[in-house]
């Protein structure tokens, strides 16, 4: 049972306590008003209670009553005051608080309200740092108004235990430290003090010296990830012997060097370089991590977990952002900035609904765009997160990725009643309407030419009128939600097909060519196909195995065969990537995940697993690969988020790819 505590605080009389209970608390009896309009307002470390009661019911007093961080019920009386100040509160810590009227000897039913005390002693904000021969000086935003001064605390590296102070008065914005050693990075802590204790601290690093000795690329990076390391000649023309030393003790010489470090954390590196005949050193650091990106943080639907379905990640026209589409009853979009690893921006539609359509960015603009599920829900967002416009004429857009034509102005899709449209990318108005009789399941921009892939035929429409040009009946079934992939001279387009068959149109001559069934038993759906530059093609299946063949599809050159604990649906809605020296990027779906990297004659040349024995990380869909790192999406389960995920794996991305990535943008356009 919880204690009782009779306070007398001399705090709470300026607070309206003027006393606390000495004898026992009244019981309730007979029926007396208890208090009405009972409000909590937080403060820091302190909750401000008020309240009322009707006209005509005078309380000789009223009992205040919480539990305190120790379990214990701490009792409170205000001396028939209305309202009651409790502090000595815990910040960001909720607490229920009971007031109950007394009428002498007998006291009315409790009322309750929560309350959250919230500190207020805000920290500086925009502390920024430059740093100069012997000085550095700091500047910053004022927090509060209610700010009494600033403690400035810094060391020298060497010295870390010598930690020096100064106190700065409450309207200062800036201060310049001078007389500092240079070459040495300093450390800086700035608080800012109130009246109840000093805010959390804004620190910073610079180093004092005639000119900063580096230029790095970055200051963050993934493991093994490079960094581009230089030296600033333009200041130091007469520097020799420049040498960079890492951890490991691993030496690079050279004015500019790249080297990538595998190990989480900050990580010093020295540079050494002879200066007019004198030696010198500096000692910069950097922060590595485990990942590029890693992320689970979705917007839900209550209690339904998100992750990821039939879509894979694009990027922006400049390949800073990634961007990935969520499907589980919200369909949000998020970007992610591919040097820092953070989250940018997202954006929650108002309508909820499913999503297991790619994404497209536009090459020009940077616009994105994807559909959901349900009807009239296709979207296009700004390379800032906000909405440009909702078409609302399509269907489900459980099909073929959006197209964008190569100057940036027309946005075409094809919904899952085969109705296409040519879509102002700057409006957001429909320009024509075409029927294709059946779900689009990839789409081709060519030149003055709209492909439209279907499960069994393939239409060619003018691009600016919408007029069917030609019809062509596919050697084979097209899969779903699929897309093309065109070979170097731009003259094939190929698709993956259902029971077991690769096909092909020839873009040119309006034609289907004969396709390859590359599986006879347990034939299933193939998808997506890549283009490698020595003109083979490899895509995967949902039966557990990956193929690479002739670009004629004349035979299969190899097969490979997951060896997972479920080959079924292994390479469900895969599109896996090609890189410049013909290796192959897939990952498998079910039961968990591998991802694996080929080489041109179907070797491993590596693969791994994310979350290791976790079964609700599937992949249904496909990877993205760009500066040597491979996005991957994961669907996650009932227990978890997917996990979305970029890995530094190294090489260069091929000119050759598939159509939805045959520009970093995955814009479905043959350039």
């Amino acid at each position: 049972m919880k204690k009782i505590i009779n306070l007398l605080l001399i705090s709470f009389i300026a607070a309206c306590l003027t006393a606390c209970w000495s004898e026992d608390i009244p019981e309730a009896g007979a029926a007396r008003h208890q208090v009405t309009d009972l409000t909590a307002t937080p403060g820091d470390e302190e909750v401000l209670l008020a309240w009322s009661l009707p006209e005509g019911w005078n309380p000789t007093d009223f009992i205040v009553y919480y539990t305190d961080a120790d379990s214990e019920t701490v009792t409170l009386r205000t001396g028939g005051e209305m309202n009651c100040t409790v502090g000595g509160l815990v910040n960001d810590t909720q607490y229920t608080f009971y007031v109950q009227a007394v009428y002498g000897k007998l006291v009315s039913n409790y009322v309750a309200v929560v309350g959250r005390p919230a500190t207020t002693r805000f920290p500086v904000t925009d502390l920024t740092v430059d740093a100069g021969d012997s000085f550095v000086s700091l500047a910053w935003t004022k927090p509060a108004t209610t700010v009494l001064s600033y403690t400035l605390s810094y060391y020298n590296e060497d010295t870390p235990d010598n930690v020096e102070q100064q106190t700065l008065d409450k309207d200062a914005t800036s201060v310049t430290l001078d007389k500092l050693i240079n070459d040495k990075n300093y450390y800086f802590s700035l608080t800012a003090n109130y009246e109840k204790g000093a805010s959390e601290p804004a620190t910073a690093k610079a180093m004092p010296t005639l000119a900063i000795p580096y230029i790095l690329d970055r200051d963050k990076a993934a493991k093994n990830q490079p960094i581009t390391f230089s030296f600033n000649t333009e200041d130091y023309p007469t520097a020799t012997d420049v040498k960079w030393t890492f951890p490991g003790d691993v030496v690079k010489e050279g004015t500019v060097v790249k080297y990538g470090l595998g190990t989480v954390g900050t990580q010093t590196v020295k540079l050494n370089a002879t200066i007019d005949g004198n030696a010198r050193s500096w000692t910069l650091e950097v922060e590595i991590r485990e990942y590029v990106i890693y992320s689970t943080d979705w917007a839900q639907d209550g209690s339904n977990y998100n992750g990821f379905k039939g879509t894979c990640p694009v990027f922006s026209p400049d390949g800073k952002t990634v961007y990935i589409i969520t499907f589980n009853k919200v369909s949000a979009l998020y970007a992610f900035d591919v040097v820092t690893g953070n989250e940018k921006w997202r954006y929650l539609p108002t309508s909820k609904s499913g999503s297991y359509n790619m994404l497209t960015v536009n090459p020009v603009t940077g616009d994105i765009y994807y559909g959901t599920t349900s009807a009239g829900q296709f979207y296009a967002i700004t390379p800032e997160g906000e909405l440009k416009w909702i078409f609302s004429e399509a269907g489900s857009m459980k099909s073929a990725a959006p197209a964008v034509n190569a100057n940036g102005t027309v946005v075409y899709i094809c919904d899952a009643l085969g109705k296409a449209f040519a879509i102002d990318a700057a409006s957001g108005q429909k320009k024509w309407q075409f029927s294709a009789g059946d779900a689009g399941r990839g789409l081709l921009v060519n030149g003055s030419e709209l492909l439209i892939g279907t499960q069994t035929d393939a239409f060619f429409v003018n691009i600016e009128t919408g007029e069917q040009i030609a019809k062509v009946t596919l050697g084979c079934e097209m899969s779903d939600i699929t897309g093309f992939a065109v070979n170097s001279d731009k003259t094939l387009a190929y698709f993956g097909g259902r029971n077991g068959y690769i096909g092909a149109v020839n873009i040119k001559t309006h034609e289907a060519i004969k396709s390859l069934v590359v599986e006879k038993d347990n034939p299933n759906h193939l998808y997506e196909p890549v283009v490698a530059p020595n003109g083979s093609v490899f895509a995967g299946s949902k039966n557990g195995s990956v193929y690479n063949v002739k670009g004629d599809l004349s035979a299969v050159n190899w097969e490979y065969v997951h060896t997972g604990s479920s080959l079924a649906n292994a390479f469900n809605y895969s599109h896996p990537c090609v890189d410049s020296e013909n290796r192959f990027y897939i990952t498998s779906g079910q039961t968990s995940n591998t991802t694996y990297i080929f080489d041109a004659s179907g070797n491993v040349v590596d693969s791994w697993t994310y979350e290791s024995g976790d079964n609700n990380q599937k992949q249904m869909g496909g990877n993205n690969y760009l500066d040597g790192v491979i996005y991957s999406a994961f669907i996650g389960g009932s227990s978890k988020n997917g996990v979305f995920v970029g890995k530094y794996v190294g090489g260069e991305r091929a000119s050759s790819w598939s159509t939805h990535g045959g520009d970093i943008c995955g814009s479905c356009c043959v350039k």
